[in-house]
């Protein structure tokens, strides 16, 4: 009888150890094999009279967060300047998103906020920067594209 006893006691006591380990391993894996998307990534180009640059988080193979957009006129040439994120979805289709507009001539910055969600995915990720002409681009360049690792 005792030894059933203490066999039991034994076999409980590494049915605990291996629950605990259980746990443990099970808390540590997710965190270990999420990809790095709480680091923010983004890159930057310029043209003559504008340079922009642009950071975000990828949250999903869908979503990026704190999209941050900054341009800068760099030139008194008499033209404004712009930028917007440009996505290419998992079927490889670009989705050129709204065109952010600076007026404010030589100098001046501005940086814009926002996130991105596409159902078809955000598979690559890029920043376009324009010198513009009205609504005409006189001036076009884009970073390299940024792979989501959840794709």
């Amino acid at each position: 009888m005792a030894m059933i006893n203490v066999k039991g006691m034994r076999v409980r006591r590494n049915l605990l150890g291996l629950t605990a380990a259980c746990v443990t391993a099970a808390v540590a894996i997710p965190v270990a094999a999420s990809p790095a998307a709480a680091e923010p990534v983004g890159a930057s180009c310029s043209v003559s009279g504008a340079k922009g640059k642009g950071s975000w988080e990828f949250v999903n193979a869908n979503t990026i967060k704190n999209v941050n957009l900054t341009v800068t006129d760099t030139a008194a040439d008499g033209h404004h300047v712009a930028i917007r994120l440009t996505t290419v979805d998992r079927n490889l289709k670009s989705h050129n998103w709204t065109m952010h507009h600076l007026y404010d001539g030589k100098g001046s910055s501005h940086t814009w906020t926002t996130s991105a969600t596409d159902t078809r995915g955000l598979k690559y990720v890029y920043v376009e920067v324009n010198l513009m002409e009205g609504s005409d681009s006189l001036e076009m360049c884009n970073d390299r594209s940024i792979t989501n690792p959840y794709i």
